[in-house]
């Protein structure tokens, strides 16, 4: 009886990434499951209706999922071809004044005519300098799309960008081009 109020067992509906692929049975926190993957769609209790419920909607669902695959591959082939720049102010150290924000990005990606949440775009470290910058687009659980942002002052210094560090850097790490 303990162990049920530590843990619920729950029937994926998609794929959650480091949890389970769509079908498994598995046991989560109680207010995971209620408070977020429940509402969210993403699963059901594992009760035995519910099990019966999902066998008989197994081949609809995994159809579903393969066109949900299909389209946000064609979104990372349009997204991987884009050449984002963002002009921000900055110091003359580099230094911006704010940061570059995941919701900055995706309205950017956005100006290209392509719909992305801010959710879907995932930085590794908040950007608050110049220069250019590694960043995932999750599409789907399934699809992943690796993009670069040039962070510049003014547009005529985005082809002056480089990603080698400078001879004149003593610990290794990149420096500005104008230093």
């Amino acid at each position: 009886m303990q162990s049920n109020r530590l843990s619920m067992e729950i029937i994926l509906l998609q794929k959650i990434n480091k949890l389970g692929n769509i079908g498994d049975t598995v046991e989560v926190k109680p207010g995971f499951g209620r408070n977020y993957l429940i509402p969210s769609g993403k699963a059901l209790r594992a009760t035995n209706e519910n099990k019966e419920v999902f066998e008989t909607s197994k081949a609809k669902l995994l159809e579903k999922n393969k066109d949900e695959i299909e389209k946000a591959e064609k979104i990372r082939a349009e997204v991987e071809s884009l050449n984002l720049i963002i002009v921000r102010s900055a110091s003359d150290t580099g230094i911006l004044y704010g940061s570059v924000t995941t919701r900055d990005i995706a309205n950017l990606i956005g100006e290209n005519g392509i719909t992305l949440s801010r959710r879907q775009i995932a930085l590794d470290k908040p950007i608050k300098e110049l220069g250019l910058f590694d960043m995932s687009v999750i599409l789907h659980p399934e699809v992943e799309s690796k993009i670069k942002l040039k962070v510049v002052r003014s547009l005529g210094d985005s082809c002056l960008l480089y990603t080698s560090p400078s001879p004149r850097d003593q610990r290794g790490s990149r420096m500005p081009w104008w230093s």
